[in-house]
């Protein structure tokens, strides 16, 4: 940790809680959720911030994980409803708080919107703003960008005006992924500060993760259902030929199952006993899995990859990536000569069965984690923001 950060440790001007918005939270599984849970962590274990958490959508039926017994934070569910539930919640903080509050804004456009449209979201804002609130936005996502005549393409032009008016009302803005911070930084009139944020891993982030050659001689697929149904219906062959060429015992499926036919047909069939379901695990559980894992696939258009809570998680574990070709990109995207994450022809051209290159490959890939990605080096980034103007 750097000494300006240490000072700011101590500043008193920092906020004794923030406000965080986001669309879902547990017991949903949910990438961006969990993100906002563990930056509160990190703010309140470093510099003693407490986070209230505004969760936008009522919780899903199913959902199964649960909050942590030790939760230091506060939870109110708005239960959707556009802007009135968070005017009301909004309009409480102001009431409570003895200093300006502040808002975090955890931007997925569809997150807050079926059709990608939260165009009531900007007012509130403002609202908040016109009150005497702050306003800091974290954008995982800007607006969607459709080719003609799909559905996002008529649409795309609300959703960028209403990324330009949080933009505008931003006092400061982060995002994950160079794109949107090129983009961010091209349409901020105002000149605000706008920074590269690393999103974490949302299962942990060990301190000592064990060399790949004690572990078991595991592969896996970790994330969303949606996410992992295409890492199957894309991929399924050449990740047996991963899983040959390694010499890997078990491909691991973690995550929630939400069509239990279709992995029966497509996947546990043909894969045999190669394959283990998991299911929805808890942060230990899944973080002890992936510890014990050498490669973990995830399928991203690489340069997204660093707004993948499931790449974070890779990372943090010491684990080989194998980053597949995203059904986006029409032809393989120009990867860093120095990278450390693998393509499939990258990955097959390694000496069978040797684990050397990829240990070297995986504690490059943890030692970035630790630098630009981890829960103590987000907090780290967005402190500045938080600091009460005298």
């Amino acid at each position: 940790m750097t000494e300006p950060i240490k000072h700011l440790a101590s500043d008193t001007r920092l906020p004794p809680r923030i406000l965080q918005l986001v669309p879902r939270f547990r017991p949903d599984t949910d990438g961006v959720g969990d993100c906002a849970l563990t930056l509160g962590n990190a703010l309140l274990k470093s510099y003693g911030v407490s986070s209230d958490f505004l969760v936008y959508n009522s919780a899903r039926s199913h959902s199964k994980l649960e909050t942590p017994d030790l939760f230091s934070h506060t939870l109110q569910r708005l239960g959707g409803g556009k802007a009135g539930p968070l005017n009301r919640a909004l309009d409480e903080a102001i009431a409570k708080s003895s200093h300006p509050p502040i808002l975090l804004l955890h931007y997925v456009s569809y997150g807050y919107s079926q059709n990608g449209t939260p165009w009531w979201l900007p007012g509130a804002v403002e609202r908040f703003i016109g009150k005497g609130g702050r306003f800091v936005g974290l954008f995982h996502e800007l607006f969607a960008t459709g080719r003609f005549p799909s559905r996002t393409f008529f649409s795309s032009w609300l959703q960028r005006r209403i990324f330009q008016r949080l933009l505008t009302q931003s006092e400061a803005a982060f995002t994950s992924n160079q794109e949107f911070l090129a983009r961010i930084e091209s349409e901020d009139s105002r000149h605000r500060p706008v920074s590269l944020i690393g999103i974490c891993s949302n299962v942990g982030e060990p301190d000592h993760p064990k060399p790949l050659t004690l572990r078991r001689r595991r592969l896996a697929v970790f994330g969303q259902f949606l996410t992992r149904k295409s890492v199957y219906s894309q991929f399924l062959p050449d990740l047996l030929r991963v899983a040959d060429h390694l010499g890997l015992e078990e491909i691991a499926d973690i995550g929630p199952v939400d069509a239990p036919d279709w992995m029966e047909q497509h996947v546990y069939r043909p894969l045999g006993g190669r394959v283990h379901s998991y299911g929805t695990q808890s942060f230990a559980a899944t973080s002890t899995l992936l510890e014990d894992s050498i490669l973990g696939v995830v399928p991203y258009r690489y340069a997204m990859r660093w707004k993948s809570g499931v790449f974070a998680a890779y990372q943090a574990h010491a684990m080989a990536i194998l980053l597949l070709q995203h059904k986006d990109e029409v032809e393989p995207e120009p990867r860093e000569q120095d990278d450390w994450c693998y393509s499939l022809d990258q990955l097959l051209a390694l000496a069978p069965g040797s684990l050397l290159e990829m240990q070297d490959a995986a504690t490059a890939g943890f030692d970035h984690y630790q630098q630009f990605r981890s829960s103590r080096s987000m907090a780290e980034t967005i402190l500045p923001a938080l600091l009460q103007k005298m």
